[in-house]
């Protein structure tokens, strides 16, 4: 009787391991998507304020009140993504301080333009791209004239 009962406190002691093994695996996982959530916020918030940057400078020097108004709402728009950047970097850095989702996703831009760049020098070298048609012609109508 005594090994039947310490049978099963071990099965449900494996039980209880093994839930929350799986507990804490997609705790991580939600962490994750959680982070990647915040950074692709975080990099929006940043895209808008390079774009009120953008519109700031095409803005010309205020010269009355409502010229200086329409900089102060542009400026105050600006700020506006700034702080939401910042905050959302600091959500993002309490969820994992070991691991940033926004550095995760810089370097898979540079890949991504690694690879864009490859493939166009590969797509520069197909031979019925228009450029190349030029350069065989050229290189066929010298061929021929010796």
């Amino acid at each position: 009787m005594g090994e039947a009962i310490a049978l099963i406190v071990g099965i449900i002691g494996t039980a209880i391991a093994i839930y929350q093994f799986a507990v804490i695996n997609e705790n991580k996982k939600r962490k994750a998507e959680m982070q990647f959530l915040l950074a692709g916020i975080g990099n929006l918030a940043l895209s808008k304020q390079q774009a009120w940057n953008n519109q700031i400078s095409w803005l010309p020097n205020p010269q009355n009140p409502g010229e200086l108004e329409n900089f102060r709402i542009h400026s105050r728009a600006r700020d506006d993504f700034i702080e939401i950047s910042s905050i959302v970097s600091a959500l993002e850095g309490a969820i994992d301080i070991d691991s940033s989702a926004s550095t995760k996703m810089l370097e898979r831009s540079i890949k991504n333009g690694e690879l864009n760049n490859k493939l166009q020098s590969v797509g520069l070298e197909n031979p019925t791209h228009p450029n190349n048609q030029k350069h065989n012609s050229a290189a066929q109508e010298a061929e021929s004239e010796h």
